[in-house]
């Protein structure tokens, strides 16, 4: 635990560095020298390498990928432009999220070379880096395309100091809250657990508008929701030593809270993952919403929100002031045994490069990892959960993924449900999970 622990607090470091940096006023002329300038007149260092090699390329590549909108038909939208740079013919494979690691596996695993690019999340890079399927990056990247990448988020997808892949997808839970009612209310922008409450008990109105609404389905969203609540309340599922630790009074305190934020919820709340979630919100059914960073697009899109305009977002902040959460990402990765590495590389670039992922921030409210990416004053003002989203990296977690966690996150869900339900005590259910975590050691 203390290796992973150690990882991420060096990447947690270098992006609120990185944040921080773009924030200033005055940069100073080494910070100004190290910039990477985002204009079309200046195109970052993966779009000059598709460019540059475009006849080079040639041929088809099968890229495997989750299924699901806005992500998906962003991702198309990308490919598309890629093909027109380039003349490659990009093939996606859309597969839905729960068996997208199996499927991917089961193809590499038979060397048919049926993937050229994957997209991989670290609940199974490590797996896929052990059995050989992904090809080191450096094997077809150069020097300056990685450098390009903020340092602390490719270590996420670093072995034994090999890269293999390029990062993508950042991102973690906040608070969405309606500015309207609560400009209505005379409410200020909630900054704590009590303020959440606060506000949910006032802004409730029946079947009308429920005061908060977050995803509660034992699928690994309602654990996700207590992780972010027990980071930003100063614990974590083991301590410095390693040791389990989640019987502790933060760990308590952040299961007694959810149970405290389910009387506010709507009817069904424990149906919900982040789409169900994120669509009640949208709908203007919910005063405010616990939701991860990609929600906020759907929060404002025109299309599916009838809401847009009346979110702001703050970081989920414990009593004690603390911000917190967990980050999550992927990685682009060209597969092992690729028939077109030329090609499936310069789609890795490309899709991971700051022209695509300021395109998937606008369409799919995901955030990218490159160091233009942050250094971008336009789009920083223009996406107002990526300040909520800055303040969180000021505490943040990776997601658990240990071996054991998957059967204790299953146990953690059904104890949280049965808070939810007024069946059990948050102290009650966290001797229990604690329990299982000392047996599993």
């Amino acid at each position: 635990m203390k290796k992973k622990t150690s990882l991420f607090l060096v990447l947690v470091l270098a992006f609120a560095l990185m944040l921080s940096a773009c924030a200033a006023e005055s940069p100073s002329t080494e910070e100004t020298s190290e910039k990477t300038e985002t204009t079309q007149e200046s195109p970052t260092e993966a779009e000059t390498t598709v460019e540059a090699e475009n006849e080079e390329l040639s041929g088809e590549i099968v890229v495997a990928t989750w299924a699901g909108d806005p992500f998906q038909s962003a991702w198309q939208d990308m490919f598309t432009e890629f093909e027109n740079e380039t003349g490659v013919k990009v093939i996606m494979d859309p597969i839905p999220w729960e068996n997208l690691r199996e499927k991917s596996a089961l193809e590499l695993a038979t060397g048919s070379g049926e993937y050229d690019v994957l997209y991989v999340h670290p609940f199974w890079f490590n797996e896929f880096v052990e059995n050989n399927y992904l090809m080191p990056t450096e094997e077809y990247s150069s020097k300056e395309v990685i450098d390009s990448f903020v340092p602390g988020l490719l270590d996420l997808y670093t072995v034994d100091g090999v890269l293999y892949g390029l990062p993508d997808f950042i991102t973690t839970q906040t608070l969405a809250y309606r500015t309207d009612l609560f400009a209505e209310n005379n409410l200020e922008a909630p900054r704590s657990w009590n303020d959440v409450l606060n506000a949910a008990e006032i802004l409730a109105d029946g079947d009308n508008v429920y005061g908060i609404t977050f995803p509660a389905k034992k699928s690994g969203a309602l654990a996700s929701v207590f992780s972010a609540l027990l980071v930003s309340n100063g614990g974590w599922y083991y301590d410095e030593s390693g040791v389990p630790n989640i019987n502790s009074k933060e760990a308590i305190e952040a299961a007694d809270y959810i149970g405290n934020l389910a009387k506010y919820a709507p009817p069904g709340v424990m149906n919900f993952h982040w789409d169900e979630n994120a669509n009640v919100a949208a709908s203007g059914k919910a005063a405010m919403a616990l939701c991860m960073t990609v929600n906020s697009a759907w929060l404002e899109d025109p299309e599916k929100s009838t809401t847009v305009g009346n979110w702001g977002y703050v970081p989920i902040t414990s009593n004690s002031g603390m911000p917190g959460g967990l980050v999550d990402s992927y990685c682009w990765s060209v597969a092992n045994g690729t028939q077109n590495q030329a090609a499936a590389a310069a789609l890795v670039e490309f899709i991971a490069g700051t022209k695509a992922q300021i395109y998937f921030t606008e369409k799919s409210g995901t955030c990218g990892a490159t160091k233009a990416y942050y250094d971008n004053e336009e789009l920083l003002a223009s996406t107002p959960v990526l300040q909520a989203m800055n303040e969180t990296f000021e505490n943040t977690k990776p997601n658990p993924s240990w071996a054991t966690w998957s059967e204790q996150q299953e146990t953690l869900q059904a104890l949280l449900q049965e808070i939810m339900e007024g069946k059990t005590a948050g102290a009650d259910a966290m001797a229990v999970l604690q329990a299982q975590m000392e047996a599993e050691e």
